[in-house]
Parts: structure tokens; C-alpha cells; sequence
């Protein structure tokens, strides 16, 4: 009666609705094991354990309409916030081994600050913030504030999931739309935050045809479930499970940061290709 009880077992899944799968015993695989015998007092048998998993690499897009509207910058809606530059050119730096010895650039001089206390909420660096479009400010005695008609640059984020189950990846971003053409916007800057690491350093990559690797070459391990759970052994890691959610997808924080200096009305597009690839299904020697 017993051992009918247990042939049938109920996983109950939460996800919204409890939902009930039923499991058969399993039988056959493998020689039989037998241990003990007449007069023995204990019996000790073997059992090897495998799991198997498919290679396997995704992403998840939830935003696929990333929409800058200049008629809610100045506060009406806290997802996009626009500053005036600091400069009328981009400072721009060159980055080492470890970021794939690409250009950082700073559109206009802004940039943004990302903490792991603040995560996900980023805070903008630039001349100040733009109230209205076209941009212009006065002051109290109803006097033009200098400077308050310049080149301005908005920010927005979202969230891009990744899974990888092998030992290395690479997440990359470029434009695959045509950018000669009538009302394209002319630049486009981005980053990408792991939640695991978030904190480090927030510098911006000039979007264009050509891949930008997203990732350094010293955050790149997986798989994408160990990271969500924090790096073994290192402090901090409650946090990183409070940034990144019980899962085996890795969330990344995707910055993307448009330069306002002169385009038309209307719409203004542009089409933005992410690609995450499973750099090393084996472990790395």
C-alpha cells in the first residue's frame, strides 16, 4: 500500500495557478544492483545520478517599441529624463583589453551614475535638466537662463534578459536599420548593467553598424543562473539575489541615450539588433 502511494507524485507548480503533473516510477535503466544476502546486517547498493541539459541560448525583450516622446520631458513621465550637454562634442576614450579595445563615448560630455543601492534607477550627469521642448529657461526675473537653448541628450532604460547555459558568453548591439536616410536618428549610445555587478563602470558605446560588444571580457562567465545567485563564497551575495530574482535569467539593464541637436519633426527611427552567443559550452582550461 505503501509503495502505491509514492508511484504517483504531485509537483505543484505557483505560478499564478497551482498546476498538478503526475511522474511514473522509473524502471530498466541500467544492470540491477543488489547488495546483502543471507545473515547480512546492512546492504549498501550504487546509483549513478546524470542530468542532462540542451545547449541553450536566449534572450528576452520586453520593450521592443523604445519610444523617446519630447512632449513628456520636464517631470511628465519619470522613464526619460533629457540634460543639456556639457560640451558640443562627445568626449570620447579609449578602453583597454578588458572592453574589447572599443571607444567609450559620452554624448555631449553627459553620462549617467548606476549603484547597486540605486539599482535599477539611474541618475543623469549633465548641464542640467531639460524642462520643455524646444528647450529654453528663464529665470525668476523672467530672464533667459544662458545656455538654456542648447544641445541636449535623453536617457532611457529598460531591461533585456539573457539566458546561457555554458561557460562564456557574449552579448553584442548594433544598428541594423538603413542611416542615410530621411528622418533617422542620426546617434544612438547605449550600455549594458549586469544586475550582479551593477556598480561598476557606467560609460556609454556610440551605437552603429558595425557589433559593439557589450560585455568586458572579465564579465563574461556564466552560465547566466550562477550569476543571479551571486559569485560563491564572496559577500553580498542576499544582494545580488535581490537585484537579480530567484532565476536562471540574467537581467541586464540596457541604457540608451539620444543626442537632441537638430533633427526634423516627426517620428525619427532607427532599428537596434541585440545577439547573445554561447562563447564556451565547455569549461574553459
Amino acid at each position: 500500500m505503501q509503495l502505491k502511494t509514492l508511484a504517483a507524485v504531485a509537483l505543484v507548480c505557483t505560478m499564478g495557478t497551482a498546476a498538478f503533473a503526475q511522474i511514473v516510477p522509473t524502471t530498466g535503466f541500467g544492470k540491477d544492483a543488489v547488495g546483502g544476502g543471507a545473515g547480512a546486517t546492512s546492504a549498501t547498493v550504487s546509483q549513478s545520478v546524470s542530468m542532462i541539459l540542451p545547449q541553450a541560448t536566449a534572450l528576452h525583450l520586453d520593450v521592443t517599441d523604445l519610444t523617446f516622446d519630447l512632449n513628456l520631458v520636464g517631470g511628465k513621465d519619470n522613464s526619460i529624463a533629457c540634460v543639456y550637454g556639457l560640451q558640443d562634442t562627445d568626449k570620447v576614450d579609449q578602453l583597454g583589453d578588458a572592453f574589447w579595445s572599443q571607444k567609450q563615448s559620452l554624448p555631449l560630455g553627459t553620462s549617467y551614475n548606476l549603484s547597486a543601492q540605486s539599482w535599477p534607477n539611474i541618475t543623469l550627469n549633465g548641464g542640467g535638466a531639460v524642462t520643455s521642448y524646444p528647450p529654453i529657461k528663464l529665470d525668476d526675473k523672467g530672464e533667459l537662463v544662458r545656455g538654456s537653448k542648447g544641445y541636449f541628450v535623453c536617457y532611457k532604460t529598460f531591461f533585456l534578459q539573457t539566458f546561457s547555459n555554458g561557460y562564456t558568453f557574449d552579448l553584442t548591439m548594433k544598428r541594423s536599420d538603413v542611416l542615410d536616410r530621411a528622418n533617422a536618428i542620426k546617434s544612438i549610445y547605449a550600455q549594458a548593467n549586469s544586475c550582479d555587478t551593477a556598480g561598476a563602470g557606467t560609460g556609454l558605446y556610440k551605437i552603429g553598424a558595425t557589433a559593439v560588444h557589450m560585455i568586458p571580457t572579465n564579465l563574461n562567465f556564466g552560465t547566466t543562473g550562477s550569476r543571479t545567485g551571486g559569485i560563491p563564497g564572496e559577500v553580498g551575495n542576499a544582494a545580488v539575489r535581490s537585484r537579480c530574482g530567484y532565476k536562471s535569467w540574467l537581467d541586464y539593464l540596457v541604457v540608451v541615450a539620444l543626442p537632441v541637436d537638430g533633427e526634423a519633426a516627426g517620428t525619427n527611427t532607427a532599428t537596434l539588433e541585440y545577439t547573445l552567443t554561447t562563447t564556451a559550452f565547455t569549461r574553459p582550461q
